[in-house]
């Protein structure tokens, strides 16, 4: 993914809510979200080259969410691929736990310099953090509850252009919809936003990458997901399989379908 917004707490009867475009080179092949046959209790997409998932949840005894971006440098220097394993497998593994202090302890064991650069988000209704490898290490950063928007640098960091044109049509939402909205009403106006081709950074309009909706001829916003999560710990998965823009989102599975028990 390369745009994901997290509303934890953001209103009273939803305690989580995340957004997200997939953004990528269109050769490269992939699955939609779909129940997992290989990871029990689990909704996710399936990259078809390395196997692993950009974003998934699971909904069984403890609800989490998943996602994972690459992660870039500051100052826009190219970053040389490093790493043996695919940081989509490290965000299957995470889906694998039960809770999100395991998958967190199960990343944290892990081998940074196993992997490119990447921002993996792990969130519940209670927590939600990011954990990085920027700097070699492993980093975690704990997410406040509200809105978080996370690209390819740090949460909420302004000097990505992408996430400067975005945020503030994320931060307009909860305004616009009110303090007890439907799940369609948070669907809809998360779906808009994700969509949009407005560029409040750069008003030529010549960088097609700082937009939310990305179309360059080799390249761009391949599909998009809305993941809405209810006091009653029911989880709607929604889903655009192309660019927001020009194609719809519908549910992916019924509401509770991917719910398990750790006995199953």
């Amino acid at each position: 993914m390369c745009t994901l917004a997290l509303y934890r707490r953001a209103w009273p009867d939803w305690p989580l809510v995340v957004a997200a475009n997939r953004d990528e080179f269109y050769a490269r092949p992939a699955s939609g979200p779909a129940p997992l046959s290989d990871v029990a209790g689990v909704v996710a997409g399936r990259d078809l080259e390395a196997g692993g998932t950009w974003l998934g949840c699971r909904a069984s005894d403890g609800l989490l969410v998943v996602g994972v971006l690459n992660r870039r440098p500051a100052d826009g220097t190219a970053v040389g691929v490093r790493g043996q394993r695919s940081r989509g497998l490290l965000a299957l593994d995470a889906l694998r736990a039960w809770s999100l202090s395991d998958a967190l302890s199960l990343v944290m064991a892990e081998d940074a310099s196993r992997y490119a650069p990447f921002n993996l988000l792990l969130a519940d209704p209670e927590r939600a953090v990011v954990i990085d490898n920027g700097d070699g290490g492993l980093r975690v950063t704990e997410l406040e509850a509200g809105l978080t928007l996370l690209t390819n640098l740090d949460a909420n960091d302004p000097r990505c252009p992408r996430l400067a044109s975005a945020l503030p049509a994320f931060e307009r939402i909860p305004d616009g919809i009110g303090e007890t909205p439907s799940e369609s009403a948070i669907v809809g106006a998360c779906a808009k936003v994700l969509a949009g081709h407005d560029n409040s950074v750069d008003p030529s309009g010549r960088d097609p990458l700082a937009r939310l909706c990305v179309h360059t001829e080799a390249y761009g916003t391949r599909s998009a997901s809305i993941i809405v999560c209810s006091n009653a710990g029911d989880v709607s998965y929604y889903h655009s399989a192309g660019p927001p823009c020009r194609t719809p989102f519908v549910p992916v599975v019924p509401r509770k379908a991917a719910r398990v028990t750790r006995d199953q």
